[in-house]
């Protein structure tokens, strides 16, 4: 005979009755939330673990929460006003364990949660996090980096297209300045935005920016909690550029805020970045003006004491030429007067000498044409005497040269003889036998040879 056996539907009801009758009355499961999701029934579903367990591995808890649980759920979720069912969400549930014969799988139908289990477990968490950071020096150290005095060059981490986003870059453009934002796209919530985030600050920080900002709107403590990890707190910390955070509303502050420089919201961020280059410009303007006040102020006292300068000079200048005119004037009147009285006497002896000039040139000249009338006539007679005289001279001087002319003398038998040299021969030592001669007579040239002492033979 066969051992009972069971139909499908028979097990099924029979593991339901099991589960009834050994969980007869609502219980109480902590674990961590995954997979989360919303029908459009209104229901919502997911899958309860524990936290150190991931979703492939250990035990899990398919988890129903019907639409008409979560009225009543919402509503306790509303007043904490700080927690919101969300993967990653440690959570303290309350609901029913029954087995689900459709499917064949065991659920637990949600009916309750309790919300200080999640704020505690965060706070606890946050705590002991924060402890550790400060134990190993890393909640002041990228404080304590210098930020730059023009942080123009931002980097930007938070979701593409959010309101952060969209808050973050509006308010740096309404400033008017010339930013350069590098941007890197991260989940900002859920189980897997620690991670996105880590990354994207390590690919900002190959970049090269003056700062890098962390930025996300505001929502519930559990949609904040990817800032309250380890992982974004170390990351931040580490980092060589300094970071400054705007994450979530003005109440609230995570452990990403406590290690970076932070500020309330996005749209603070943004500002707080606006208002350094604002510091710069108004630093700069400052000192301009203080330049222009100084050189101003320079220009004022050189100016005054160039006018009080020039006053004196002014006043020196015309009491000079009030004294130089004056001392003019009077010279010129001494000068005028006695120009006119030597002016007067020079004419007076002008005129007196002029008187005498002429009565005296005229006795000279009366006197002085007599004198040149006898020198005239006896300068006449004194040259006939001597023109007659000289004729006289000069004919008696013509006889003597006629007389002597050698051209009568050789006429008159005279001769002339000279030596071949044309030596005037006066004496017959003055030539040897052999030597020639040359006698001049009057009617022509004679040579001749020496042939002894005393006797000459030649041709005419």
């Amino acid at each position: 005979m066969y051992e009972q056996t069971y139909t499908v539907s028979e097990l099924a009801a029979s593991v339901g009755r099991t589960i009834s009758r050994a969980f007869p009355d609502e219980i109480w499961v902590q674990g961590e939330i995954r997979d989360l999701s919303r029908a459009a029934s209104g229901h919502v579903y997911f899958t309860l673990l524990d936290p150190d367990k991931s979703s492939n591995s250990g035990a899990v808890l398919p988890v129903t929460l019907f639409e008409s649980d979560k009225v009543a759920v919402n509503r306790v979720l509303a007043r904490s006003g700080a927690v919101r069912m969300t993967d990653g969400v440690a959570v303290r549930i309350r609901g029913r364990l029954s087995h689900y014969a459709p499917r064949g799988v065991v659920q637990l139908r949600m009916t309750w949660i309790d919300t200080d289990f999640t704020l505690g477990k965060l706070a606890a968490e946050r705590e002991r996090l924060v402890q550790s950071l400060r134990d190993r020096g890393l909640v002041e150290r990228n404080p304590a980096l210098p930020m730059p005095l023009v942080p123009l060059r931002v980097g930007l981490v938070t979701s593409a297209g959010s309101a952060a986003y969209a808050d973050f870059l509006d308010e740096l453009v309404r400033s008017g300045y010339a930013w350069n934002v590098l941007f890197a796209d991260s989940r900002v919530q859920g189980p897997d935005a620690a991670a996105d985030i880590q990354q994207a600050l390590a690919l900002l920080v190959n970049r090269k920016p003056d700062v890098i900002a962390l930025v996300r709107g505001g929502g519930a403590a559990t949609d904040l909690a990817a800032f309250d990890t380890e992982e974004i707190a170390v990351a931040i910390a580490q980092c060589p550029v300094p970071v400054v955070t705007g994450i979530g509303h003005e109440t609230d502050v995570s452990v990403a805020d406590l290690v970076a420089r932070n500020y309330k919201t996005p749209t603070a961020c943004a500002a707080g970045l606006v208002a350094t280059i604002a510091q710069f410009v108004a630093r700069i303007d400052e000192l301009a003006a203080a330049t222009r006040r100084g050189v101003n102020g320079r220009l004022a006292v050189a100016t005054a004491e160039l006018d009080h300068a020039s006053s004196r000079v002014n006043r020196a200048a015309v009491g000079a030429t009030e004294r130089a005119a004056a001392g003019v004037a009077e010279a010129g009147r001494r000068i005028s007067r006695g120009s006119r009285l030597r002016l007067i006497r020079a004419t007076d002896a002008l005129t007196t000498l002029s008187s005498r000039i002429v009565r005296g040139s005229s006795r000279q000249l009366e006197a002085r044409k007599g004198d040149l009338d006898g020198l005239q006539a006896s300068t006449l007679g004194a040259v006939r005497r001597t023109t007659t005289h000289a004729e006289d001279r000069l004919a008696a001087a013509e006889q003597r040269m006629k007389a002597l002319d050698p051209a009568r003398l050789l006429a008159r038998g005279w001769s002339i003889t000279r030596t071949s040299q044309g030596v005037l021969v006066t004496d017959p030592e003055q030539v040897e036998p052999g030597s020639g001669l040359q006698t001049v007579v009057a009617g022509g040239r004679i040579a001749s040879v020496v042939t002894d002492e005393g006797e000459v033979t030649g041709d005419r």
